[in-house]
């Protein structure tokens, strides 16, 4: 769908607010989304604190149940800002949505695809990872909506695609990175089974990669995490794997991984979160590692281009074999 351009009036509408002139400073798109930087500006009476950049989003794609608007209405609350970005209005727009957010571009950035974060920026964003994950840790109001069946025909459903996965890239794939897709998916899917505990189950980002956070340029403050599409309930060693196992190339995950998990248990005991030991977090890092496998056949399947995804096979593999998934099978 094409989206129209915000006007003042509309925003009124959505932030209850009287905002009297804008100006659009940029029209971005993405694959799944549009964009409006927006420059606000509010009657005498507006609170001083009110944001006048901002940032209106819509879907390009049909919301689902657990889209992102009832993300920033029911779960975001609870976890706050930072590290969540101030959500300004979220609102149904005919068969759409529309969320308005602060814009932290003129204080906040990332490092430039495919450029990894220094070790102050991956600290950060392992603190924002614990920050989330603490304040649904094994909340009542979750439950659990996995199953053996729900699990078993998700990862099934994927690997349809791993046939073609293989002829695609033929010897592009190692002889060893074909033995490990074969062995994992012939397997009991124990990795994943393992979400049928309910155990440490909480509210994950889903996507946590470099690109999805927002790093003070100033070198000092809080990280800030966007784009919660792919928000679930898994546990929060999903998102570390994502974030360090499926982008860090060996040489920097071997370097930085074992500190930054001490860093998020260390992080969750500050949280108050006192049944989880390291041990259980590194065994579930570890599972995690082996459910990264099914990212390269999914994006594949999508037609992603390959310099975007490509060495994500070649650290997930790299993972696997460093941390010994073998035996977790």
């Amino acid at each position: 769908m094409d989206d129209p351009q915000p006007t003042a009036a509309i925003l009124s509408d959505w932030l209850g607010r009287a905002v009297t002139h804008i100006h659009i400073d940029l029209e971005h798109k993405t694959p799944i989304s549009t964009l409006f930087f927006v420059t606000a500006t509010y009657t005498a009476g507006a609170p001083p604190d009110l944001p006048r950049h901002i940032v209106v989003k819509s879907p390009l794609v049909p919301p689902t149940a657990d889209c992102e608007l009832k993300f920033y209405r029911e779960v975001a609350p609870l976890i706050g800002t930072p590290p969540l970005v101030s959500c300004l209005a979220a609102v149904e727009n005919g068969s759409s949505e529309v969320i308005v957010l602060e814009d932290l571009r003129a204080t906040h950035d990332h490092p430039p695809w495919p450029i990894p974060p220094s070790k102050a920026q991956s600290e950060v964003a392992i603190d924002a990872l614990a920050h989330v994950h603490a304040a649904y840790w094994e909340a009542s109001t979750l439950g659990n909506p996995h199953t053996v069946q729900s699990l078993t025909t998700m990862v099934e459903g994927i690997v349809t695609n791993l046939p073609r996965f293989m002829d695609t890239f033929g010897d592009g794939l190692t002889a060893e990175a074909r033995q490990i897709y074969e062995r994992v998916f012939s397997s009991s899917l124990k990795p994943w089974l393992r979400l049928t505990d309910p155990r440490a189950l909480t509210i994950i980002h889903g996507d946590a990669h470099t690109w999805n956070f927002l790093f003070p340029r100033s070198g000092s403050g809080p990280a800030y995490l966007i784009d919660w599409q792919l928000w679930h309930v898994d546990i929060g060693a999903r998102d570390l794997a994502y974030f360090m196992a499926l982008h860090w190339y060996p040489g920097r995950r071997r370097e930085l991984e074992l500190a930054m998990l001490r860093r998020y248990h260390d992080a969750l005991l500050a949280h108050g979160i006192a049944n989880y030991t390291f041990d259980d977090l590194l065994l579930d890092y570890r599972r995690c590692a082996v459910r990264n496998l099914t990212i390269p056949i999914i994006l594949s399947s999508r037609g992603m281009k390959l310099e975007a995804w490509w060495h994500r096979l070649e650290c997930a593999i790299a993972a696997y074999k460093d941390l010994e998934c073998d035996e977790l099978l």
